[in-house]
């Protein structure tokens, strides 16, 4: 009786890089990305097994190798920016620039010595909208911030001042505008008209 793929439970699956110099790629990934080796094998050594933390890469020498222009591997970290900036700062040689990724990662691409491309992503979290409930924020300053879909609820906004602010989204239910500036224009009056016409629905 064959079993079920839904019972056969799945252990590690590695991602594997061809290599025409064993040592010097083990050493840049240890050097520059913090692997360890963790496994040899062949004299001359001609497979290598890589860990870091859940990673895992295996090395094997293939001296007459020649890069692919696609990705060998997807690498998920915690920290998306600060290994870039690692990575730049050690010379590596970036394919993809880093971007927020319509797929939900912020992501670059980059290539080892051997030309083997590794895309490197960071799950985006969609940020949660701020609320002001019930605070008093008389004379604010807001320059230069995304509140975007920000709720102001019953908060005092008297005199506050909004410059070069994402906007869209915005609820402003109850609050005291009085003075309130965007882009250095009063719209307490455009505000109060929108206030009643939620007001009246």
């Amino acid at each position: 009786m064959t079993a079920s793929i839904s019972n056969i439970r799945f252990g590690r699956l590695a991602a594997s890089a061809f290599t025409r110099d064993i040592q010097a790629s083990c050493a840049f990934y240890r050097d520059v990305l913090g692997f360890e080796k963790t496994f040899q094998n062949g004299d001359p050594v001609g497979f290598m097994i890589l860990e870091k933390d859940a990673a895992e890469l295996h090395l094997s020498l293939v001296r007459d190798h020649k890069s692919s222009t696609t990705n060998i591997a997807h690498l998920l970290v915690d920290d998306v920016d600060a290994l870039h900036d690692r990575l730049v700062a050690a010379g590596v040689r970036i394919i993809k620039s880093l971007a927020d990724k319509d797929y939900g990662l912020r992501a670059f691409v980059f290539a080892d010595l051997d030309g083997n491309r590794i895309d490197v992503g960071q799950p985006l979290t969609p940020a949660e909208p701020m609320r002001f409930e019930n605070r008093d924020m008389a004379g604010a300053i807001f320059d230069d911030v995304n509140l975007a879909n920000a709720n102001f609820g019953n908060a005092n906004l008297s005199g506050a001042r909004l410059t070069n602010v994402n906007l869209s989204g915005v609820s402003i239910d109850d609050a005291k505008i009085d003075g309130l500036t965007i882009f250095g224009m009063d719209i307490q009056t455009l505000i109060r008209a929108e206030l009643a016409r939620r007001r009246a629905d």
